[in-house]
This record gives C-alpha cells, structure tokens and sequence, in this order.
C-alpha cells in the first residue's frame, strides 16, 4: 500500500486548540464573535478557518471573501496589518461589508491582527463587537496583538510537527514509489506471523523484472524510475481487490503479502493478474512505450519439516532460482533450497556481526588542490575487515547492509570514526580543511540526523565547518521539502554539503539553487575519457560552467593520469581526487602521508 501523510490528526489538533483559544478571547474581552482568517489557495482570498460565536456558543468555518469584492480590506491588512475600527459601517477601510456582511450580524466594531506561519503573512485574528460602537483601547489591541502570537507559534509548532511526521513516514517509506520499503514490510510479516493464528496459510510473492539494468542502459535512469513509478501505481490500485499487501524490497522488486491463501487458486490467481499487470505496455516520458517481462518467487507459509526463517529472502531465492532457469516464469520455493538459503543468511549474518566486532572501518582518500597540489581535503570511506578474507570493498558488501537496513547504523559509525579521526588530524596540525563523509538515503530522512551530529561535535570539539556531508545526486531529486527541510537544519549547524557523483542523476537546476550546496563532485565515469573523448569533455565542461556560475567548488573524482589532471586544472576545476595523487588509506598510513607532505 502507497504510504500517507499522517498530518490529519495533527491539524485537527491544531483546530482544537484554537477553538479553545477563540473561546478565551471572545471571554476576556467579552465580544461577540472573535475568529480566525487564513489566505486561501491564492492570495486574493481569505477562508474562515475557524469562528467563535459568544452569543450561541457554537463554532463555524468556511466562508470565504475575495479581494475582488472587498479590495480596501485587503489592501489595509496587507499595509497596516494591526487593524482596530472602532466604527466599522463608516470606516472606509471595512464599509464594503456593510451590507452583506456587519449589518445582517449587527456587527458594530471589528479588531484585527496579523497571524503568520513560516514567517510569512498567514491570516488575521478578527475580533468583531456586535450591538453598539466599541472604541478599542491600547490595552485591548496588545491583548488581540498576544493572541495573534498564540496563534503563530500554533503555526510553527504545527509546521515542525508536520516535517517530524514526514521524516518519521520516509523511514518507512520508499522514495521513488511511495511504498512500504523492506525494512517496514519485513515488521509487518513478522507482526502478522506471530499472530495466534499459526496454522494459516500465508503467501509472499515476489515480482522481479527481468533485464531491467538493460532498460536502464537503453532508456535512461528516469524512464527506468518512470516505468517502476506506474508499475507500483498497477499493483497498488489492485491491492483491495486482490487482497495482498505491497512493498518496493529491491532496485526492481515488488513484494506482495498474502496474509491468507484460502485455496490451491488464491496464489495462481493473483499471479496471473500480476503478470497481466506487468506486461501491460508502459508510456515513457518521451512518447515511447514499452512492455516489461517479470520473474517470480513464492514462499508459502508455513512449508512442512522446515524451521521459522526469513520469508523475503525465501521468497528471493526461489526468485533467483525462476530466473536462472526460465525468465518470466514463477518458482515456488521448497525444502531444497535451503541450503541456498542458509548461505544467504549466513552472509547476512555474518556482516550483521561485522558491526558488532567493529570490523567495519574507515578509510581515507586525499583531496589536493588544484593551484598547489597540497592536500586540502580527505574523504572517508568504509572498508569491512574481514577476520578470514581480509580487506572487503564497499561495492561487495554494502548492497546487503541496504537490504539488511543498516545504512543507518553504518553512516553513524562512520560519522562517529571520522569526527574522532579529524580531532587527531587537528592536534597534530596536518592542515586538513575538511573531511567528507557520505550521507545515507536512511540518514538523510532520520528526524534526528542533526541533532547527532551536534552531539558528535560538541563531543569532540571539533569545528563544525571542517565537516563535510556528502549526498547522492538522486536525493534531490525527490521529496525536495523534505530534504530541504533536512538539509537546512544541518547546514543551519555549520557543516558543510556537497552534491556527490554530480550528473549522474536528474536533479532539478531549480531545487539546487535553493538547497544550503557549497560543492559539486564530479563523477568518475566522466573523468574516465578525459582529455580525448568529446562527450566526457562536454559533460565536464558544462558541470564546471553550472558551479562557476553558482558559485558551487568543483572536485573531479577518479583521475589517474597527468594529461586527465592538466585538462581539468585548465578548466578551472578547483579540486582533484583519485589514484594519480593517493589511493584510499587506513588511518595510520594517512596521518605519515600528510606527514610527509
């Protein structure tokens, strides 16, 4: 099931609370009516948010008035903001009510003030006495004045509990599909699993879709998303009628949750409608359309002479299994497979335990300047320490601490080891500017990211600005308030953010320009055919033309020869990285190099 913003219960919250708050007013000024007007979908309206009434004791909303009908009242809430009338049928700045509005309600006197929310103008608190002309002392003004301040600390609070609601909803949530994500989707079967009902049969069906990395080459990354996009849209839109729960658990993975097979057809059934759905020709962005072929898995629970385990990965190896042998088509998994299984878990196992040993560490690669070929900056970079295989890359073991969820976990240790390497760095005086450290797709949408790296710098009194906080391109590309939001509260301590990888992904010129980003990282894969490939100089060209006119420092990843280096010095990149000045490095190999140095 696509996830939702939990925001209702929150905004009647807020509702309540001004009700209350109305009530107290219309009571200690003793007044007929006192209510709250916030600016409609435009600025050229305002709607009755919420309205108290003194003489009936009862509560009303949603009118609304327009600037077209009422252009003096709107023009002097917008100049004076603070509005007290003592007469309000002759004064010219609420007159045109008269008739339509104060005399029907015997309204004789109105006392407005400013509400705001964000720091913008938001609406009016408007206090209106009824029966006889009311003259508004000074008194009475601040009085409505505090109210109005009531009212917008509401607003911030109720803003803050909303962005805390939408980053707790992310940490379940799939950000390209709108999904449950695995890790969410793995609590819910093992919830529903441990139900009293033991004997039911459940089902978990995986639809994977086959040579999707192919379509990825052939029709770019943002077809590829788009084409996961309306395919989560299908399964979803089904998911009533055919009574299944949805999740996005991998890259192209689909997972479905039957919580109760009721016959030998109930499988068969939803995997012929997931089939149909699957092959359905898709519109992609550029007018083209496409069909996509899918392989399937199955787990049925419970299996006989089989102990409790994992019914994903279950469910993944029969997968697997499907698509070795016959593309498209569907395996049910079977005692026989659980030889697979057990290896597939002992890995899983064995990197969970990898945390708690502390064999994760991190490693650092030098960043030099282009104008003086001195060390400026380091990057951190995880490596797995094995006890039997030795030193393991990040691109052998971090795809399993993704589905395992612990990118979390693992970017707070290397955040942790890298502030407490830095302040070594420091003592030492080795002339680090700073030190960059990637950010997590699961950190960024952690509501409490910011508040640990305010711990882990006061902890090792470091200053923020030497730290560095890498993120994917993809990221921004997505969920851009959210991230915003993020990106503000961290930037708001002082670290700094750069964008990794840059021009791999899709990202909107428009939402970089706004997002708190000092530097661009170009990728790699661009670098690779510097200086003779035409396309790679082209890309790089326009990269370094798009930081110079944003004002954005560019560091170029992956050069390895000296002709790569003079052309990107030439171009004005302003930072150079890879094998030509250091490979990466523990520790102790670092802190003699910059010694050296």
């Amino acid at each position: 099931m696509k996830l939702a913003h939990g925001n209702g219960f929150v905004n009647r919250g807020r509702i309540s609370r001004i009700k209350e708050i109305l009530a107290l007013c219309a009571q200690q000024l003793q007044t007929s009516r006192v209510s709250v007007w916030k600016f409609h979908h435009d600025p050229e309206s305002i709607e009755c948010e919420a309205l108290y009434s003194g003489i009936t004791q009862s509560y009303d909303s949603g009118l609304i008035l327009t600037q077209k009908n009422y252009p003096s009242y709107f023009r002097a809430i917008r100049t004076n903001r603070l509005i007290n009338v003592d007469d309000a049928i002759n004064d010219p700045r609420t007159s045109e009510f008269s008739e339509h509005y104060l005399k029907p309600l015997g309204i004789r006197s109105m006392l407005d003030a400013p509400i705001f929310s964000s720091g913008q103008f938001y609406g009016v608190l408007c206090i209106e006495h009824t029966e006889d002309i009311r003259v508004w002392d000074i008194a009475e003004m601040s009085y409505a004045a505090s109210i109005a301040d009531t009212l917008s600390l509401i607003n911030e609070q109720e803003n803050w509990l909303q962005a805390r609601d939408k980053l707790s909803l992310l940490e379940r949530m799939d950000s390209l599909t709108g999904l449950e994500n695995r890790r969410f989707f793995q609590q819910r079967l093992a919830q529903d699993l441990k139900s009293e009902d033991q004997d039911r049969q459940r089902a978990i069906i995986l639809i994977g879709l086959d040579f999707f990395t192919k379509i990825n080459d052939e029709h770019g990354p943002k077809s590829a998303d788009h084409i996961l996009r309306v395919l989560s849209d299908r399964f979803d839109q089904n998911s009533s009628s055919l009574n299944y729960r949805l999740a996005r658990v991998g890259g192209d993975v689909f997972a479905f949750w039957v919580s109760r097979v009721e016959n030998a057809d109930t499988i068969k059934n939803i995997l012929a409608s997931l089939f149909s759905l699957s092959s359905a020709e898709i519109a992609l962005p550029d007018n083209t359309t496409i069909q996509v072929s899918a392989t399937s898995g199955v787990f049925v629970y419970p299996l006989a002479n089989t102990l409790m385990h994992d019914p994903i990965r279950s469910a993944e190896v029969a997968m697997q299994r499907a698509k070795m042998k016959d593309r498209g088509g569907v395996s049910y998994f079977t005692a026989d497979f659980m030889v697979e299984l057990q290896e597939s878990q002992r890995l899983e196992q064995e990197i969970s335990d990898a945390f708690d040993k502390g064999e994760l560490h991190s490693h650092y690669q030098p960043i030099v300047s282009a104008a003086t070929g001195k060390v400026v900056g380091i990057e951190s970079l995880v490596r797995w320490q094995h006890p039997e295989l030795g030193l393991i890359p990040p691109y052998q073991f971090l795809p399993l601490v993704n589905k395992l969820g612990l990118m979390s976990k693992l970017g707070s240790i290397m955040l942790r080891q890298a502030c407490a390497d830095v302040k070594k760095l420091l003592s030492e005086n080795l002339g680090i500017e700073w030190i960059s450290i990637n950010l997590a797709a699961d950190q960024l949408y952690d509501p409490n990211l910011a508040a640990e790296i305010r711990q882990l710098l006061s902890e090792f009194k470091i200053p923020s600005g030497i730290i560095e906080l890498e993120i994917i391109e993809e990221l921004i590309s997505q969920n851009s308030d959210i991230v915003r939001y993020q990106l503000d509260a961290i930037s708001a301590l002082g670290v700094k953010l750069s964008i990794d990888d840059f021009g791999t992904g899709f990202s909107s010129l428009s939402r970089l320009k706004h997002l708190p980003v000092s530097k661009i990282k170009i990728d790699k894969s661009f670098v690779d055919g510097l200086p003779e490939a035409e396309d790679d100089q082209c890309i790089v060209d326009a990269i370094i033309g798009l930081g110079e006119g944003m004002n954005l420092n560019l560091v170029a990843e992956g050069v390895e020869t000296l002709a790569q280096a003079d052309w990107l010095v030439q171009k004005g990149c302003q930072y150079l990285q890879g094998y030509l000045y250091a490979k990466p490095m523990n520790f102790e190999s670092l802190q003699e190099f910059l010694h050296k140095q």
